[in-house]
């Protein structure tokens, strides 16, 4: 009898032992998957500030390019014209000022980041949900909006300035769509960086 309750002290002293490491191993985990969450979420807010400096220096320029084309197309800016069509080819320069159209680049490396090392799993759905819509409409904006533009201007077809008008209106079309998503795209950039810094 006196063995047994030996044995039982010591086999409750085991699992007591294996249970408190457990508790202590999970407690260290959480601490570590917190650390790494924190640390994603900061490099995340930090990239769209980036990115949203980038795309509003982005949007006041993509703003006076398509006022410039819209003078033209209008017919109130005929000195303009007359220097665009002095060109044989479709001299972009003239259109924006001899500015490029992006100078820098607006980046998802953070949130792909997050993405790949599953961290991810860790954000509150709300927030989850407000960095996928900006970085889905930021992808939207860069590889399809703009390159649209790009595709334009390096159709051969954009280079007749036999048809500049339709050329031009083609132009203006396509800035009104980048301007406006760049618009919407400020919007989103101020929402996500703001349920950042809530939490």
């Amino acid at each position: 009898m006196k063995n047994i309750k030996k044995y039982l002290a010591e086999g409750l002293l085991i699992i007591f032992s294996v249970l408190f490491a457990l508790f202590i191993n999970k407690l260290f985990d959480d601490h570590q998957t917190n650390k790494q969450k924190l640390i994603a979420l900061a490099s995340i807010k930090k990239e769209l500030v980036t990115n949203e400096a980038i795309l509003s220096s982005w949007k006041d320029k993509h703003i006076r390019v398509r006022e410039r084309i819209t003078a033209m197309v209008e017919g109130r800016n005929d000195s303009l014209l007359g220097v665009l069509k002095s060109y044989d080819y479709l001299n972009i320069g003239v259109l924006t000022n001899n500015e490029s159209l992006m100078d820098a680049f607006l980046t998802n490396t953070a949130w792909e980041a997050a993405k790949t090392t599953g961290i991810i799993s860790e954000f509150d759905f709300e927030t989850t949900m407000k960095l996928t819509h900006v970085y889905n409409m930021q992808q939207v904006l860069t590889e399809k909006t703009m390159a649209k533009i790009l595709d334009y201007y390096f159709d051969t077809s954009s280079h007749n300035m036999e048809n500049i008008t339709k050329v031009l209106t083609q132009f203006q079309l396509r800035f009104w769509e980048l301007t406006e998503q760049e618009e919407l795209m400020v919007h989103l950039y101020k929402e996500a960086i703001g349920a950042l810094n809530s939490l």
